[in-house]
């Protein structure tokens, strides 16, 4: 007479043996977990972070606060029409495609503590490099409350063109800006509003806050749970072929 599977599975090297299961199913529950933990990310920036802050809230001289970039940032700032530049290889966003062209970039200063601070402004994106020229000579020094996106600096390009710069290097700009040191924004802004120029603003894909899914370490997380049953589905069989053999 084939025994009972509960006659079988009692006995102490069975019970052993569940455990063992259970241990080794838990390790991989773990690892399930540590999957599943990646394989979904929120990016993008949400619905309450699209309105602008005061910039002292995401930046200061030396000062970066964490998730900072792509937000929009209200600061009041003095122009430095002096010193403005052509920064070439730009995309702007036009419908559902981009086109290449070229950026005017200046410094201003903002106060901070009282002193005065420099920060760089994107302001203007033309195809035409002399239109952002002719914007650039109408500058005035003059105060304005300006809002715009908060952008991180970007290593130095070089450029072949004659005064214009490769890329928008904070680094490099600010040697230019000034022979001696000067205190500076880690960032720049991208400016939206509150400066009106004779040529187009800069116009920048921010991505709306989403999920996205890692299909890879999905995968991996799925395999770590068939993995777990398949510890218990060993135990089981091999309980099963003891009751077999003690039936023979």
């Amino acid at each position: 007479m084939k025994p009972s599977f509960f006659s079988v599975a009692r006995k102490p090297k069975w019970v052993g043996g569940l455990a063992v299961a259970a241990l080794v199913a838990i390790t991989f529950s773990l690892l399930m977990q540590w999957q599943l933990a990646r394989t979904f990310s929120v990016v993008g920036v949400s619905q309450e972070e699209l309105a602008p802050v005061p910039l002292a809230e995401l930046a200061g001289p030396g000062r970066i606060e964490p998730g900072a970039f792509d937000r929009l940032a209200q600061v009041e700032v003095f122009l430095d029409p002096k010193n403005t530049f052509i920064v070439e290889d730009r995309l702007q966003l036009q419908g559902d495609s981009a086109v290449r062209g070229y950026w005017l970039v200046t410094n201003s200063f903002a106060i901070v503590n009282s002193e005065p601070v420099s920060l760089t402004l994107a302001i203007a994106f033309s195809e035409d490099k002399s239109e952002l020229e002719a914007a650039a000579a109408k500058l005035a020094a003059t105060d304005l409350q300006i809002t715009g996106y908060v952008e991180p600096s970007e290593a130095p390009v070089l450029t072949k063109e004659q005064n214009v710069l490769g890329s928008v290097s904070l680094a490099q700009l600010v040697n230019l800006y000034s022979s001696a040191p000067i205190a500076s924004f880690p960032i720049y802004l991208i400016v939206t509003e509150g400066l009106d120029l004779e040529a187009a603003n800069i116009v920048i894909d921010i991505r709306s806050e989403a999920v996205e899914v890692n299909w890879l370490t999905a995968f991996y997380a799925v395999e770590w749970a068939f993995f777990a049953l398949v510890s218990f589905y060993l135990w089981w069989r091999l309980v099963q072929d003891e009751r077999n053999r003690l039936a023979a």
